[in-house]
């Protein structure tokens, strides 16, 4: 996509609400507790810290050095610090032993993925029989690119092309993320093994906007325009023995 894909926003980009819009649907889908997490795509650590108080251990990834660096100084001093493991590492070659995590998640980060097919594999390894991949990524129906809109060298507002998710050979020029209907990442996941077991969409969170339009914007998850919501939340399962 346009030279390879991008790095994506920042974790604060979605600010308060967006975050806990996206924990709280995959803490619906499966409680978020258990033994072992690995957060694929960490970042600045917004999303691991939220998740962190439920498990006994937790890794966190990332390729973004400044992004790992932030997280680590983040945690420093805190409690968290011997708790959460911070790595330098790519999803699509995961330095854990088979069978290890009872959950993993990702959070905004497979629609920059290269290898995601090759990655999504190596989450199957390393997930425990019964455990769960969670995560959340742009929905192809929303009618704006979340990430911008590249326009030869310079990144635009996505209000600037308006629909452009919809035609995927002018989205793929334009843009350095992916964006996936839900049909499309129920067959990823499924190739890879996994059996999908809940979907939610999400619309905008509205951070700084009135309260009665961020009312508005969260009632529409529940009516059929739920499905030009903003992002998609999807819960699969590794099938136990």
């Amino acid at each position: 996509m346009n030279g390879g894909l991008g790095t994506g926003n920042p974790s604060s980009a979605f600010g308060r609400r967006g975050v806990a819009k996206r924990i709280e649907a995959v803490a619906g889908h499966l409680p978020a507790r258990g033994d072992r997490l690995l957060d694929v795509g960490c970042g600045d650590g917004t999303y691991t810290v939220e998740l962190a108080g439920g498990y006994v251990r937790v890794d966190a990834i990332d390729l973004e050095p400044q992004r790992l660096d932030a997280f680590t100084e983040r945690i420093a001093g805190t409690p968290l610090e011997d708790r959460i493991g911070v790595h330098k590492m790519s999803a699509d070659s995961l330095a854990f032993d088979p069978n290890t995590f009872d959950r993993v998640t990702a959070f905004e980060a497979v629609e920059h993925i290269e290898d995601l097919e090759g990655s999504l594999a190596e989450i199957h390894r390393v997930l425990k029989p019964g455990g769960a991949l969670s995560l959340t990524t742009p929905n192809r129906w929303f009618p704006f690119e979340t990430h911008g809109v590249l326009w030869g060298q310079r990144r635009r507002s996505g209000l600037t092309a308006p629909f452009l998710p919809w035609v995927r050979p002018l989205h793929e020029r334009m843009s350095d993320a992916r964006v996936f209907t839900t049909q499309e990442l129920g067959r990823l996941l499924r190739g890879a093994g996994l059996r999908v077991r809940a979907i939610d969409y999400l619309m905008p969170p509205l951070d700084r906007r009135p309260r009665p339009l961020q009312n508005l914007s969260d009632g529409l998850e529940g009516t059929p325009l739920r499905v030009f919501g903003m992002a998609v939340a999807v819960t699969a399962v590794k099938p136990a023995r």
